[in-house]
């Protein structure tokens, strides 16, 4: 069985593409801070590899990178994604996406997030839910 052919797209933030499971991967760089134009830009190459609104994504942290409350904000309120699955490597990182979630249920975000430490279980966690 062959698999699909995947685009790949490379930005300041990192690299974006879709697998042929349908996920959107997201590879952050490193040292990075996203503002809220990198947000921007992320979200239409999201839109650009898969326009249906339903979206899975699967976000890998760099090391020693943010978000600006901005960026938070426009996130938090964004459509195109159901569910996104956010890999952290450090327990800072961890901190900060719990505090994340918690501005999605403030921004009454359209799409449910969890955060992983390991990269398996948010695959099995995204492939399990219908979007």
């Amino acid at each position: 069985m062959s698999q699909e052919p995947t685009e790949v797209i490379h930005a300041r933030y990192g690299r974006v593409f879709r697998h042929p499971n349908g996920i959107i991967y997201v590879y952050m760089a490193d040292d990075l801070s996203v503002n809220v134009e990198d947000a921007k830009q992320l979200v239409n190459d999201v839109r650009q590899l898969d326009s249906s609104g339903q979206a899975r994504l699967l976000i890998i942290q760099g090391t020693r990178n943010d978000l600006t409350f901005e960026a938070q904000h426009y996130l938090g309120k964004v459509h195109g994604a159901t569910h996104l699955a956010l890999v952290v490597r450090s327990k800072l990182q961890a901190e900060v996406a719990q505090f994340f979630v918690s501005l999605l249920q403030i921004f009454r975000s359209p799409y449910e997030m969890r955060v992983f430490h390991l990269l398996q279980q948010a695959e099995e966690w995204l492939l399990a839910v219908n979007p």
